[in-house]
């Protein structure tokens, strides 16, 4: 997406929930938008609220405050996290939602046939749809929401039981009619990697509470506290105190004593804060040599291609120790020893460093200050940040 399209969904100062005030669960969102043609994805730990706010945007559940208005004209498409089959073929179950609209038989067809086709199943049309497959079954329910043609489509853990492959054709497919359609998209997920497959945006929750909303990097990269950061894969947060600004107007935090970090974001002398590093901004040295260079260690989870980069000055080349590793056979993690504090890392499993480190083993790493996001210390674990 270049830009944000027309909001067709506006959430303003929602409260929505079950039970008593004392013994059941309240989702409180201030404020949210959706748009056409993009994704919003809401990420949450289990219990967060997550279905419990797809469920108000669907109209399913009434607001005991706030309000969720749609403003478009075409139909809101809901497809749950276990999708309901009908007996019958595969075109039948596509077919069903235009029988309420009253659709021709002839224009059902079609349409229910060009549904089926876009995600990749036209031919299963006759096939029953009690022996489809899993993917097959999350394909068919896809295709049995675009057939009405939404202007809102709310998704519940869309890519939930299907293996890497299956995800990622699946949101391939899915992307391209989101974008043909242009279509205004809300799914959930509690894993990260599922939401990042879509998200144009992301929202987190948090013990029912809306903590943050943003771009997907942005959430990615400067998450408003440890409890996001620890959703969003920013696996290295350590305590520190902002001691002043270095002769490069960089932020200098202070770890322990004599023990320094150096940061692009602007912090006031005196703070507490919190240290939020990605493990694949923390970069080995391939040498282990004082002059080594600084490589990063693996491809982020935003694209990027292993660059060579060097350490500035004493703050640059960290000395540190291998404490333990461990691999899958394709992603090795590396947890590192930096004086007492532990910072984890990304290796590519069976070659470089992620074949010949071991541990005990000293090394020497490096952290761009553009890779070292500070969170205030004063937030409470679901806080908002700054």
């Amino acid at each position: 997406m270049t830009g944000p399209g027309r909001t067709v969904l506006s959430i303003r100062d929602l409260t929505v929930g079950y039970g008593t005030r004392n013994g059941g669960f309240e989702l409180h969102v201030p404020s949210l938008d959706l748009h056409t043609g993009e994704v919003l994805a809401v990420l949450g730990p289990n219990g967060a609220g997550k279905s419990t706010l797809l469920r108000a945007m669907a109209g399913l559940l009434r607001p005991r405050e706030g309000s969720v208005a749609v403003e478009t004209d075409r139909p809101q498409a809901l497809v749950f996290q276990r999708p309901i089959l009908l007996r019958g073929s595969a075109l039948y179950n596509a077919e069903v939602p235009l029988w309420a609209e009253g659709v021709a038989r002839t224009e059902r067809r079609r349409r229910a046939g060009h549904a089926l086709t876009r995600f990749g199943i036209g031919d299963l049309a006759r096939r029953n749809a009690a022996t489809l497959s899993g993917g097959e079954v999350r394909r068919l329910a896809l295709a049995r929401a675009f057939v009405t043609e939404p202007g809102v489509l709310l998704l519940d853990e869309p890519f939930d039981d299907l293996d890497v492959a299956g995800r990622e054709a699946l949101s391939f497919d899915l992307r391209h009619a989101i974008a043909e359609t242009e279509v205004a998209v809300a799914m959930v997920t509690h894993e990260l990697r599922q939401a990042l497959l879509l998200a144009d945006r992301i929202a987190v929750l948090c013990e029912g509470r809306l903590v943050q909303v943003g771009s997907r990097d942005e959430i990615l990269r400067r998450p408003a506290s440890p409890a996001v950061a620890q959703l969003v894969g920013m696996d290295n947060v350590i305590a520190g105190v902002v001691v002043g600004r270095d002769a490069a107007d960089l932020t200098l935090v202070e770890v322990r004593p004599g023990q320094h970090l150096r940061s692009a974001v602007h912090a006031s002398p005196g703070e507490p804060v919190w240290i939020g590093i990605r493990p694949e901004h923390v970069k080995l040295d391939a040498k282990r040599g004082e002059d080594a260079r600084i490589e990063h260690s693996t491809s982020s989870v935003f694209g990027e291609q292993p660059v060579p980069f060097r350490g500035q000055g004493p703050l640059g080349n960290l000395k540190g120790k291998v404490q333990r590793l461990v691999s899958d056979g394709t992603l090795a993690t590396a947890w590192i020893d930096w004086e007492g504090s532990e910072l984890r890392t990304h290796l590519i499993a069976g070659r470089g460093l992620g074949h010949t480190l071991e541990p005990g083993d000293p090394v020497l790493f490096a952290i761009r200050p553009e890779d070292v996001h500070l969170m205030p210390r004063r937030a409470a674990a679901t806080g908002a940040g700054f």
